[in-house]
């Protein structure tokens, strides 16, 4: 594409890889994406991969975008995502969580999806390792499933390819150099590459990347711990999948076996240095202490985890905001420059809106759905204050998963 914007992405997750094929398939320019090792080797690969619409505007057109797309992907680039729609059954105890699944119900009524609301005791028929006197109702939301985080990262570079991109693994990013007060070239392991847009979709290094140009961003990374437990009866690949606000759990099928997630209160803040280099494919320590009061919940509702064997424990670390939503659109201060990161443990759930907000900027055309809510620079110069955005960040792991399904 002679004369062609060069358009440089730095990161090969799930983010980074919707980025570079939204901006090529986009005719945005000539895309190159680098990675700092394999494509979905930073956290993307432990993601948990679900994907629930709902109501409000965080989570509605975004979705319903990223439903219809992983539906068509695999034709478009010969390769499948693992993607099971199975629904997703939100459970809750006290009258305001219930009130709070009626209003879902109700907004969804009038949107034409079936969903209902039900019984603990008829999500128990749906369930069978649920307890179904152990919560009293539960709305029953069909529009969610699961897909395999590294298939659909996989897919999203073969259909960047497919469109012209060039992706380069073992190539890190050290650094951005600025010329006339915009964005430049990407310095990397491999060599330096001109740029006439950078993307930066680097998740947990996003914010040490752009700290030498004075920027910076309001993201910081925690502790996030998942568990497979080898359950008995097995599940149902099909298994509706859950989320229990109230309690702070999450949960699905996975391999026959039942995976319980948390999204604990007082999160546990990994200082910089503390991660492990390199970091690949890595996880943190187990922390039993810090899920045990969330297990002991999960218990009352899922009496068979008692017995069952712990298969896996997982704690990968994962980037958040103060305010629980994600940091797409351009860096005011630095032309040329655009963020995708700190996406709040749902990288696989943003991807493919992320990408195509980002392609469109770059492009130039009105963004198909609104960056406004998104922008990086909303936290100002509380960003710089890092005793406040570790503090933030801490408490709002819980807070923002509350706020997000209730």
């Amino acid at each position: 594409m002679a004369g062609a914007r060069r358009i440089v992405v730095i990161g090969g997750g799930v983010v980074g890889c919707s980025v570079a094929y939204h901006a090529a398939k986009a005719g945005a320019g000539d895309v190159l994406l680098v990675e700092r090792d394999r494509l979905g080797s930073g956290t993307t690969w432990h993601s948990a991969g679900n994907i629930t619409w709902r109501p409000g505007a965080q989570h509605d057109a975004m979705v319903l975008y990223a439903l219809d797309l992983i539906r068509s992907l695999p034709d478009e680039v010969g390769q499948e995502t693992g993607w099971v729609q199975t629904g997703r059954l939100f459970l809750a105890h006290g009258a305001a969580a219930i009130a709070a699944l009626q209003r879902y119900q109700d907004q969804a009524a009038d949107r034409g999806v079936g969903s209902r609301m039900i019984t603990g005791a008829e999500a128990a028929r749906l369930h069978p390792l649920l307890n179904g006197e152990a919560v009293t109702a539960a709305w029953l939301n069909p529009l969610s499933g699961r897909i395999n985080p590294a298939d659909l990262t996989a897919a999203f570079a073969k259909g960047a390819r497919r469109h012209g991109a060039t992706i380069l693994e073992d190539c890190a990013a050290t650094g951005l150099q600025v010329r006339g007060g915009r964005v430049a070239a990407v310095e990397t392991s491999q060599g330096v590459f001109e740029a006439d847009a950078v993307v930066v979709a680097a998740g947990l290094w996003s914010r040490s990347l752009v700290r030498p140009l004075g920027l910076h961003l309001a993201q910081w990374h925690c502790e996030h711990f998942y568990l497979i437990a080898d359950v008995t009866p097995r599940l149902a690949r099909d298994t509706p999948s859950f989320v229990i606000p109230e309690d702070l759990l999450y949960g699905r099928e996975e391999v026959g076996g039942m995976m319980l997630g948390f999204f604990d209160e007082n999160a546990k803040i990994i200082e910089d240095g503390a991660l492990p280099e390199p970091f690949s494919f890595t996880l943190l320590p187990p922390d039993w202490d810090k899920i045990e009061p969330y297990f002991e919940r999960a218990l009352d509702i899922f009496p068979a985890l008692e017995t069952a064997p712990i298969r896996r424990f997982v704690n990968g670390p994962e980037s958040f905001t103060p305010d629980d939503m994600p940091l797409i659109g351009a860096a005011e201060a630095l032309p040329g420059l655009y963020l995708c990161t700190a996406m709040n443990s749902g990288g696989v759930t943003y991807s493919a809106g992320a990408g195509q907000i980002i392609a469109d900027l770059i492009a130039g055309r009105e963004p198909r759905f609104s960056p406004s809510r998104f922008m990086p620079a909303r936290f100002g110069e509380k960003a710089r204050d890092l005793d406040w955005l570790k503090r933030e960040v801490s408490a709002v792991v819980s807070r923002g998963y509350r706020q997000t399904n209730l």
